[in-house]
């Protein structure tokens, strides 16, 4: 066992036996990407040793955002646009998978179908994306379009991250397509 004093967060082993016993830790095995730090603290009647992983580049709060963002692709839509921020900027010749998000002059998109980016934003490109609205905007009686079912006048659909509503009784033609402008109305971008 060894013995130190805890001055000024350094630690001064003693050769008498005196001091405060020291609590030795293992150093952790870190990741790629990360480095571990030695510090000390003093409590419980001890010196204790304290690993502290640190990122190689950046600092842990660069960490906690790359994290999130990580975890961003598997929110939902609603939560999505609790957070827009957490998503990467459009960006032209980008390739895009089906559902991808991204953020466009504060307004958060959705990949309609998997692509590579070629338009200037994606306001304007209607066939490939869509704007991430929130479930509520068409009403409590918004169900997600089923391809095969049928529809009356009225019923309202979510599909492709937008509301629509039928325009006719028996209305089996998916929304958002074309050919749809006379099945179903768009209720929200």
């Amino acid at each position: 066992m060894l013995y130190g004093q805890f001055v000024s967060g350094s630690v001064y082993l003693t050769t008498d036996g005196s001091g405060l016993p020291i609590r030795e830790a293992e150093e952790p095995n870190p990741g790629a990407g990360y480095h571990t730090v030695l510090s000390y603290e003093q409590h419980d009647g001890a010196i204790w040793q304290v690993w502290t992983l640190v990122p190689d580049a950046g600092t842990p709060q660069d960490a906690s955002i790359m994290l999130a963002q990580i975890q961003a692709a598997a929110l939902s839509d609603d939560d999505a646009l609790k957070v827009p921020a957490l998503y990467p900027p459009y960006m032209c010749g980008h390739v895009y998978a089906q559902g991808d998000r991204v953020l466009w002059q504060g307004t958060l998109y959705k990949a309609i179908s998997g692509h590579t980016a070629t338009s200037a934003d994606p306001a304007s490109d209607p066939q490939h994306w869509t704007k991430v609205v929130a479930s509520t905007a068409g009403g409590a009686d918004v169900t997600e379009w089923v391809g095969g079912k049928t529809y009356a006048k009225d019923d309202r659909v979510t599909k492709y991250g937008s509301v629509y509503e039928s325009l006719m009784d028996g209305n089996t033609i998916e929304p958002g397509t074309f050919g749809s402008d006379g099945a179903w109305k768009q209720l929200t971008a």
